[in-house]
């Protein structure tokens, strides 16, 4: 099934943002660290790609919450919009953008690439897919292309999933990490992408690893 990038409704969000805070707050109840604040805290200034861990379809909701003057384009896998029409249409509603993990190459980079120029804010999980309990996923590649392409920043962020009435997730916000200026990105070779690749994975592995510091402290 060939499937067309939508638009957000901003009606839609606006209405989930208003009604959905409290609850929201109430059932994350998130713990907020910070690499560096004064680099980084909760406003997010023009055009950013977010880079996240995924643990669950809710992190996204989260991340509407912790950057709530903000509305996160996340990348969401193509099984997502197989469900039904009406899912598909609240997917593109909410910001989402059609990644299918099947198809070298696609229209998501060149879709995040325009969102970005308008100043909006793009989110990414490099794994692509949610955790399987024993095992690693390693980061794929698409951030690197996207970031290449651009001069906005990546700000990395971690949780640690848990969500619940009973719970509370831990969060971390890193620094801001400028792609292009670590790396020459002039012309990349594959080695290149790898090497960036998986230098940003190091990065969210040394937050999880933060957190659960923090989180020991306790």
């Amino acid at each position: 099934m060939k499937i067309k990038q939508g638009r957000p409704n901003y009606l839609l969000l606006f209405v989930m943002k208003l009604t959905g805070f409290i609850p929201t707050l109430i059932f994350f109840k998130p713990k907020i660290y910070y690499q560096n604040r004064k680099a980084q805290g909760r406003h997010i200034k023009g055009a950013a790609i977010l880079m996240s861990n995924h643990t669950a379809f809710m992190d996204f909701i989260l991340y509407m919450l912790i950057f709530v003057e903000r509305i996160p384009r996340f990348l969401m896998a193509e099984v997502l919009f197989t469900k039904n029409k009406l899912f598909t249409w609240l997917l593109f509603g909410v910001g989402g953008i059609y990644l299918n993990r099947d198809k070298v190459g696609g229209g998501f980079v060149t879709h995040s690439l325009k969102t970005l120029e308008r100043g909006g804010v793009v989110g990414v999980f490099p794994q692509g897919r949610l955790p399987v309990p024993g095992q690693k996923f390693p980061f794929k590649p698409g951030i690197t292309m996207i970031a290449m392409k651009t001069d906005a920043p990546i700000i990395p962020i971690y949780t640690d999933g848990n969500y619940g009435i009973n719970k509370r997730a831990h969060v971390m916000i890193g620094e801001p990490i400028y792609l292009r200026e670590q790396f020459d990105c002039t012309n990349p070779t594959k080695e290149d992408v790898k090497k960036m690749t998986q230098y940003l994975e190091s990065v969210m592995d040394s937050m999880q690893e933060e957190v659960e510091r923090q989180k020991a402290k306790k």
